[in-house]
């Protein structure tokens, strides 16, 4: 056993989000400890909002982990530059550290950039014997003189070699209430200008075997599952191949949910298998109703392939959560547009998204000297972060909401019941409550952008980064 103690922590916003009613720990920080634990090293991951008392407790630790998305990553340097003052080694991870890391130094000793299930392992050897890191690939730190030192990207991780996550390494958890989210793959076929899932992961898929994922499914018998996986139907032969092994093994979930594109609902073999396995919603990146849109965003359907889609997926009793993204090209009418066609195709429940230019992706770089701050709290897809091209970034944002509001209306909540779907009428009224929430949160942000304090391809920076504090401050 390693005398080295670690922690590990996942990032977490109070702040509203789009999926803050169905919350889910991501599965990155339990599979680290996962393979930590088999390591042989003292862990505990911390995959919720933590307490006070238990930030204190962290000061036990040796080593402390801790990954964020943009959109938390600053309750992340708040927390590591805590545990720093108390003198305790940070290691941050995640998607924007990856990209952003010479930022991350400044709040953590050590960033593990990409895949962390080799390097974390290698680092924290390194230290334990005390040796210098400089050969672990997929690490960046400081040296004494205040370069930078990076020794290359690690190698993609041999996936189902890994463990499965161990979410009871959390104090809250045991093998009775495992977190129901399975992740059966990395990796994506696709290259969509706005997902850094690629950047991170690359475009080959990397597979758990089918016996991992059936042991997964076992442990969370008859409790409704979602597959984490970033595109679940993108190889539909192994896809189906995982479905009739899961009949076969009597792993069926009381109900499933994942992502999957357009394309996959055209596979009827596959959606009466999904059907026979209780699938009842999926997440689909159908992002514009724009030909023109769809093609910059590098998405391979074609806007008469949506209909069939949502006809498909509802003729095999299945619902479809329609996830959309309005673009900096844009007009306003563009979030009329989504919501005039997803009521006249009866999309069950719907996301639109302001395009967020996350770091890493192609949509960064495409919209750098448009991009109004970097307040990264607010890098959600909510918040309108870019000033559109052919309007205020303001209306851009009023266009959302009352889009939004307009799908969500109470009256549509009350009267969306459908055979074998009545579960909409549940899913409306969270949509609902979840706006009224947000434009509640958000009057400050909203009043900054109508006020029209706007950089135009600079952080906002003095008087104008006052201006959105409040907010943060509001939210934490």
């Amino acid at each position: 056993m390693s005398k080295i103690k670690v922690a590990l922590v996942e990032a977490i916003s109070a702040s509203t989000h789009v999926y803050s009613r169905t919350y889910l720990p991501r599965a990155g920080v339990a599979t680290l400890g996962a393979v930590l634990k088999k390591l042989g090293y003292s862990c505990e991951i911390f995959i919720h909002r933590m307490s006070d008392e238990e930030v204190k407790q962290l000061e036990k630790f040796d080593v402390v982990g801790i990954g964020s998305l943009s959109s938390t990553i600053e309750e992340a340097y708040q927390l590591a530059d805590l545990l720093r003052s108390k003198n305790i080694m940070v290691v941050m991870g995640g998607p924007h550290v990856t990209f952003m890391p010479e930022e991350a130094l400044g709040h953590c000793d050590f960033a593990v950039l990409g895949e962390g299930e080799m390097s974390l392992p290698e680092l924290l050897a390194a230290i334990e014997n005390k040796m210098s890191p400089e050969h672990v690939k997929g690490i960046v730190f400081k040296n004494p003189d205040g370069t930078v030192h990076y020794a290359g990207p690690s190698d993609f991780v041999d996936y189902q070699s890994l463990p499965s996550p161990d979410f009871t390494l959390s104090p809250h958890i045991t093998s009775e209430n495992i977190p129901p989210m399975i992740t059966t793959s990395r990796g994506c076929p696709h290259n969509c200008s706005f997902c850094s899932v690629t950047s991170v992961f690359g475009r080959k898929y990397r597979f758990k075997s089918k016996e991992q994922v059936i042991s997964e499914l076992h442990a969370v018998k008859d409790r409704s599952v979602c597959f984490g996986d970033d595109n679940f139907c993108a190889n539909p032969v192994r896809t189906k191949k995982l479905l009739r092994e899961i009949i076969k093994a009597d792993a069926v979930p009381l109900r499933w949910s994942a992502q999957m594109c357009v394309e996959a609902a055209s596979d009827k073999e596959m959606l009466g298998l999904m059907k026979e396995t209780r699938c009842r919603i999926v997440y689909v990146g159908i992002e514009s109703v724009d030909p023109a849109t769809l093609k910059k965003y590098g998405k391979a359907h074609q806007v008469d392939a949506i209909k069939k889609c949502v006809d498909n997926l509802h003729e095999y009793g299945i619902g479809i959560h329609g996830m959309f993204v309005v673009d900096s090209g844009d007009k306003p009418e563009a979030a009329k547009n989504i919501v005039d066609y997803a009521i006249k195709a009866d999309i069950d429940t719907i996301q639109i998204f302001s395009i967020t230019p996350f770091p890493g992706t192609r949509s960064f770089v495409e919209n750098e000297k448009r991009i109004i701050h970097q307040q990264w709290s607010q890098y959600d897809g909510m918040h309108v972060v870019v000033t559109p091209e052919k309007c205020s970034a303001y209306d851009m944002q009023m266009a959302i909401v009352n889009q939004m509001n307009r799908f969500y209306s109470l009256k549509r909540a009350l009267t969306a019941y459908r055979k074998n779907r009545a579960w909409r009428v549940k899913y409306r009224l969270g949509g609902h409550i979840l706006m009224r929430r947000w434009v509640k949160e958000n009057k400050t942000y909203i009043e900054n952008l109508r006020s029209g304090f706007q950089s135009h391809g600079t952080e906002i920076k003095g008087d104008q980064a006052d201006i959105f504090a409040p907010l943060g401050a509001a939210t934490k």
